[in-house]
């Protein structure tokens, strides 16, 4: 089943940037996905697997958020040293 084009972006991976703007880039992906999840939720003709693998894809940027998030704060606080 080829992906719809409104799910097209949560398959096309950011580009590698500055920190910040990578966490920005991951977090506008990642609330993309929720409202989209809850879209589909609430249209009640939602194909169950398409709904799966994006919250798959939205807790893989949540992990992806994180260790970004753990690498600025090391990075801000070696800097500040």
């Amino acid at each position: 089943m080829p992906i719809s084009p409104l799910f097209a972006a949560a398959t096309v991976p950011i580009p590698l940037a500055a920190p910040d703007a990578r966490l920005q880039g991951l977090h506008l992906e990642h609330d993309d996905l929720d409202a989209a999840i809850a879209a589909l939720s609430l249209s009640g003709s939602a194909d169950d697997l398409i709904i799966t693998r994006l919250k798959k894809r939205k807790l893989h940027l949540k992990d992806e958020i994180a260790a970004l998030m753990a690498g600025v704060v090391c990075d801000r606080v070696a800097r500040a040293s």
